[in-house]
C-alpha cells in the first residue's frame, strides 16, 4: 500500500485498523496445529503495526517474522514491543517474500486485513507460488478475505459516520472510512474508497482525505489459483466461532498436499 495513509499518516491508519479481536484471531489459527505438528515459526504478511505478530511473541515456542512495505509501519511495530527488528522485513509483495527463502521456513504464513486487495491477480497468484518455498511440510497458509456480499452491500449503500479514537500516543481524532460515494469499477472488481480523517491540532481541526483502493476476490478465484498450485483448501469461517473472531470475513487455509 504506497500510499500517505500508510505512511505519513501510519499512527492513525494503525488506531483507525485496531478494531479487532487479534488475540481470538490467533488463538483460532493457533488451534489448527496438534500436538504432533505444532507451529514453531510464524509469518505476517501485510503486517502493518503488527499486532498479530505482537500477540504471537506471546508465545516463547514462536520464532516470529513480519512483511510490509511501510518504515513507518515498521517503526510503530517496534515501538510497541516487536522484539528482534531483524525479523521484520521491508519489501512489496510477492516478490520480497523471496528474501526469507534462505533465512528460514514456517509452520503458519499469516496473509490478514484482506492484503490480497493490494496486488493484481497475477500478484496474488506469484505470492501463493512464492509462499510454497516457505513452508514446512505441515505449514499453512491464512488468507482473509472480504465477504462480497456484505462488500455489496457497502458498496451500494456506503455508512458514512466518523469514529472516534487515539494513537498509541494518546492523540485523539476522528476518521469516517468510507467518507462518501465509493467508485466501482464493473472490469477489475475495484472499489476507490474515499476515506477522510479530521486531526485537531492547536489551532485548528485538519481534514486529510485518501483513497483507499480495494480489489475485490470471490473465494473461488483463490481456490482456483491455489489449485493450480496443488494446495489443498478449506474455508474455516463456515465454523460459528471462527465467524465471530472474524466478522464479516472469509478466511481460507491452504495447505501443502
Amino acid at each position: 500500500m504506497n500510499n500517505r495513509l500508510y505512511r505519513e499518516f501510519a499512527p492513525y491508519y494503525a488506531a483507525a485498523s485496531g478494531d479487532r479481536d487479534f488475540k481470538n484471531q490467533l488463538a483460532s489459527i493457533l488451534s489448527t496445529y496438534t500436538p504432533e505438528s505444532p507451529c514453531n515459526s510464524f509469518l505476517e504478511l501485510f503486517a502493518g503495526q503488527a499486532v498479530h505478530s505482537l500477540e504471537a511473541q506471546e508465545n516463547q515456542d514462536l520464532d516470529v517474522w513480519a512483511l510490509d512495505s511501510s518504515r513507518e509501519m515498521k517503526q510503530l511495530a517496534i515501538k510497541n514491543g516487536f522484539k528482534n527488528p531483524n525479523q521484520y522485513i521491508l519489501g512489496n509483495l510477492p516478490e520480497s517474500i523471496l528474501k526469507l527463502s534462505e533465512k528460514t521456513k514456517f509452520d503458519c504464513i499469516t496473509c490478514l486485513y484482506n492484503g490480497l486487495s493490494n496486488l493484481t491477480t497475477r500478484e496474488v497468484y506469484e505470492l501463493l507460488s512464492n509462499s510454497q518455498q516457505l513452508l514446512n511440510t505441515h505449514g499453512k497458509i491464512f488468507i482473509e478475505m472480504h465477504d462480497v456480499a456484505y462488500i455489496m452491500e457497502y458498496i451500494t449503500d456506503p455508512q458514512i459516520h466518523f469514529t472516534e479514537t487515539q494513537t498509541t500516543e494518546g492523540e485523539s481524532f476522528k476518521y469516517a472510512w468510507p467518507s462518501g460515494k465509493i467508485k466501482w469499477d464493473n472490469y477489475s472488481y475495484t472499489a476507490k474508497v474515499p476515506v477522510q480523517f479530521l486531526i485537531p491540532t492547536s489551532k485548528r481541526t485538519d481534514t486529510i482525505e485518501f483513497t483507499s483502493i480495494e480489489r475485490i476476490y470471490s473465494v473461488d478465484e483463490v481456490r482456483f489459483m491455489a489449485g493450480l498450485l496443488d494446495y489443498n483448501c478449506r474455508i474455516l469461517t463456515e465454523d460459528p466461532l471462527w465467524q465471530i473472531n472474524f466478522a464479516g470475513e472469509i478466511i481460507l487455509e491452504l495447505s501443502l498436499k
